[in-house]
């Protein structure tokens, strides 16, 4: 399997169109656009339903909801060409040692995992349903606050050890 993955994670095409001198700039941007989108739109949703800014109807913004999806895309698509391109700004690093020692990396990818696993329980326990029809002024039920509280900590995680990913790089990976 190791030597699947290091075949895998090795494409010099990525790495040699990262190596452009605005290739790499871009994909930090979109990538950024692509939190901006994802956190801020899913952030104003979680904080509506903990309590937050009761006059607003759920409603409109849960019609933001597909925005964030685009910034979820932007942001794994820009992110895998990071990891696999890594080679364009460290010479000689491979992606799999990157991926295998990077902890910062790891436990990111563990939030944004976990944050799929809790929109998987706000839809199958049908909050989502629930907290759809909410008017101004309305609660949201204890359970949807529960999980918009889990979904904004995963997310802050997800951007704050996206920024602790380039101190993860260890001797291990040729630095």
């Amino acid at each position: 399997m190791a030597e699947f993955l290091w075949y895998w994670l090795r494409w010099p095409s990525v790495e040699a169109a990262l190596s452009n001198s605005w290739a790499w700039p871009l994909c930090e941007t979109l990538h950024f656009i692509g939190l901006a989108l994802l956190v801020g739109i899913v952030g104003m949703f979680d904080l509506r339903l903990m309590g937050m800014a009761k006059g607003v109807a759920v409603a409109p913004l849960r019609r933001l909801l597909p925005w964030a999806v685009v910034g979820f895309v932007l942001c794994v698509i820009t992110g895998l060409a990071f990891v696999l391109g890594i080679g364009a700004n460290l010479r000689g690093v491979h992606p799999y040692t990157v991926a295998v020692t990077n902890v910062f990396l790891q436990l990111k990818l563990l939030f944004v995992f976990l944050a799929g696993l809790n929109l998987l329980a706000f839809y199958l326990t049908g909050m989502s349903r629930t907290v759809e029809l909410l008017g101004p002024g309305e609660d949201a039920p204890l359970l949807a606050k529960v999980i918009a509280g889990v979904s904004l900590t995963l997310w802050i995680g997800v951007v704050w050890l996206g920024r602790l990913v380039p101190w993860g790089l260890t001797p291990e990976t040729g630095l």
